[in-house]
């Protein structure tokens, strides 16, 4: 391996370090939606360079998570009701393929293994009683199906969808009696799971994803929808526009002055 190899294999561990920290910190709600990621901050933070900043930060804004605004640095990303409304569409229908896909690899020992226990879980008291565990498992049993489900793509494609940056405020509208339905409804997707009926457990899983869909509308601080920007018309439109313009009883006049 060359020296400039390895200098570039270094940064891209950093970078990933960095990433890998910011997200973390997005996620437990240390940094907010619509927060400003100062450089600097970071770099001192983290006692890494500016490039490898900039680097994680580039990886975060593909994720998803950071935007990153020409000139005017990057922050947290905030999504609007909008967002929120278009991602869990998209989550709706591919966890509900994930559901079905991985409903057919369910008499593999270990992923029967998995969803035994996991259904255990789901019937106990803790998952009810608090709020944080009910989302850590919650996490644990989606990314679980998802890999049971054997489609690399899926996952990759899904998990950029997650709001993971307002996990905080999601938490306080998961009272008792949504994480009793939660709990309920993720026995039932399990089960269909465990028959081997995949039909059953993609509907359920998405009526599941969207009931959840439906209270994250509710989230406090989304942002406010970006305002329209105003088409601009192809080139060609503009010069049949034109040419329309200088054909009208007026444009001709107006040629034919001209031609005087």
């Amino acid at each position: 391996m060359t020296e400039n190899n390895t200098k570039r294999d270094t940064q891209t561990k950093a970078a990933r370090y960095a990433a890998d920290i910011i997200r973390a910190n997005i996620f437990e709600g240390l940094l907010s939606p619509g927060q400003r990621l100062i450089e600097a901050e970071l770099m001192a933070e983290l006692d890494v360079g500016r490039s490898t900043i900039r680097e994680a930060l580039l990886q975060l804004d593909a994720e998803g998570i950071v935007e990153l605004r020409h000139q005017r640095g990057s922050r947290v990303r905030r999504l609007t009701l909008r967002d929120i409304t278009e991602l869990f569409q998209m989550r709706e229908r591919l966890e509900g393929l994930a559901a079905y896909l991985a409903a057919q690899h369910a008499d593999s020992p270990d992923n029967r293994r998995w969803l035994q226990q996991t259904r255990k879980i789901w019937t106990q008291g803790e998952v009810i009683n608090n709020a944080v565990t009910h989302m850590e498992k919650n996490v644990l049993l989606h990314e679980g199906i998802i890999h049971m489900s054997n489609n690399r793509s899926l996952g990759r494609v899904i998990r950029p969808m997650q709001i993971s940056g307002y996990r905080i405020q999601y938490l306080k509208l998961l009272d008792e009696n949504r994480r009793r339905q939660s709990a309920r409804e993720h026995v039932q997707i399990i089960d269909a799971m465990l028959g081997g009926v995949a039909e059953r457990a993609e509907q359920l899983m998405r009526e599941h994803i969207h009931g959840a869909g439906e209270m994250a509308k509710r989230i406090q601080g989304l942002a406010a929808e970006e305002p329209k920007q105003e088409q601009v018309r192809p080139l060609a439109a503009a010069r049949k526009a034109a040419v329309r313009g200088a054909t009208a009883p007026a444009g001709r006049e107006h040629l034919a002055r001209r031609s005087r």
